[in-house]
């Protein structure tokens, strides 16, 4: 599934204001929208439409722009609808009912189900364009470092885990505690290794997962390229037949050892991975670039705001938010 990128949405607000009778636009502008006896109180139409634009108006026109241009850029298709039947049904699990859940999405500004997913397909398409830009400032020569630098060949590995069983009841002395002797224990199978011990031995006596312990540890065949960031980090630096020094996972404390690895494949058979983990990359060092992108593509489509007061916060609010991500 596609990250999600921090992007301002905005709660779906009406700009134009409607009368008691008739609907009025800015053309009536300055038709009264709320009379009063005492006509020096009345508000014109276009006194609301000044205040919304001022509050809301910038963050609205965003939306609207990234939806006429995206809707034409990115059609819709099953994987966004997926994406979006995912994220909708997972709130709906949440509440017992249809009206607590219409609830709950009305306080946040959406009138119904089909307005919040019209808010998921745009968040999903924003986040394709982005990724979109960020890969086309990825170099062949990126591309190429990349794969001498980092790409191998299938791997045959084992590994020793020592859990780290914290629970939320805990206190954080406890779950402190609880990390320290998980370490300690880490550090005991490590210099069983190192005092000669073979891998598989102090695998089937330390290890804690159930799934490889007996079979001292082995993990099998497998693509570095299938593997978590970290684990794949540590063996690309352990040569064959030698084992790392412990290392935090998510799931604890870790010792792992290579037995094999084959030629490394192709380029041209992992490009795409070596794209997407790029890209990745630089967003991660550089949070600036998910704005950056959609401006980008905005000003593909040239586009130009007419008033004057709106290009004033659209330039405020780009430049805010790339402030803010700096920080």
């Amino acid at each position: 599934m596609k990250k999600l990128l921090k992007i301002s949405f905005t709660f779906m607000i009406l700009i134009l204001a409607v009368g008691c009778k008739n609907k009025t636009t800015l053309k009536e502008g300055s038709d009264t929208l709320v009379s009063f006896k005492d006509s020096s109180l009345n508000i014109k139409t276009s006194d609301l439409y000044d205040e919304l634009k001022d509050k809301y108006g910038i963050s609205i026109l965003i939306d609207m722009m990234d939806r006429k241009i995206l809707d034409k850029e990115i059609p819709d298709s099953d994987e966004i609808k997926s994406y979006v039947d995912i994220q909708v049904n997972s709130l709906k699990n949440y509440y017992k009912t249809e009206k607590e859940f219409i609830e709950y999405i009305n306080n946040y500004g959406y009138k119904d189900e089909n307005e919040l997913r019209d808010y998921f397909t745009l968040n999903y398409k924003r986040n394709l364009a982005v990724q979109d830009y960020i890969e086309g400032l990825i170099t062949d020569k990126d591309i190429e470092n990349y794969y001498n630098q980092k790409i191998m060949g299938d791997i045959t590995g084992s590994h020793i885990l020592i859990e780290v069983n914290t629970t939320d009841s805990m206190t954080d002395e406890e779950k402190r505690t609880t990390k320290e002797e998980a370490k300690k224990k880490a550090d005991e199978a490590l210099q069983k290794l190192k005092d000669g011990t073979s891998f598989e031995d102090v695998a089937k006596e330390y290890s804690e997962d159930a799934e490889t312990k007996d079979d001292g540890g082995k993990m099998g065949t497998f693509s570095p390229t299938k593997l978590d960031d970290v684990t794949r980090q540590v063996y690309e630096k352990i040569e064959v037949s030698k084992y790392s020094d412990v290392v935090e996972t998510e799931y604890g404390y870790e010792i792992f050892y290579k037995e094999a690895e084959k030629e490394k494949p192709k380029l041209e058979e992992v490009k795409t991975y070596i794209i997407e983990t790029l890209r990745d990359e630089k967003l991660a060092a550089d949070s600036k670039l998910q704005y950056e992108g959609l401006k980008a593509i905005r000003e593909k489509y040239g586009f130009e705001i007419k008033d004057e007061d709106l290009n004033v916060y659209y330039d405020n609010t780009m430049n805010n938010l790339m402030k803010n991500d700096e920080e």
